[in-house]
């Protein structure tokens, strides 16, 4: 009883995503509740997915892309080249400074 009253209550539509690029260029994402090191084929996968589970997979609905202060231009760029790609434009994408890296947000 007490899990089908959890299913209600969370919406099964939200599917956010984080991304992170660090100072020396690797991309992260908090894919599978837990903050990974990812290539940007991984990403590409990840962002084709969204959320899936088996009952009901769904898109990506919000995108945050934090990025260190040294982070390399071209491996910003290529990021969000892909999430262009998969119609997540950068006025849509909210992008932060990744102040406590090298640390998960």
């Amino acid at each position: 009883m007490l899990s089908l009253m959890l299913a209600l209550a969370m919406p099964p539509s939200i599917c956010p995503m984080t991304i992170g690029v660090g100072a020396d260029g690797t991309i992260f994402t908090d894919r599978f509740h837990g903050w990974y090191e990812v290539s940007l084929k991984t990403l590409d996968s990840d962002l084709r997915g969204g959320c899936y589970n088996d009952a009901n997979p769904g898109p990506v609905t919000s995108v945050r892309l934090l990025v260190a202060s040294a982070a390399p231009k071209p491996i910003v760029d290529s990021v969000l080249s892909l999430l262009k790609t998969h119609g997540w434009s950068q006025e849509k994408v909210t992008c932060l400074p990744w102040r406590n890296y090298p640390n998960s947000p």
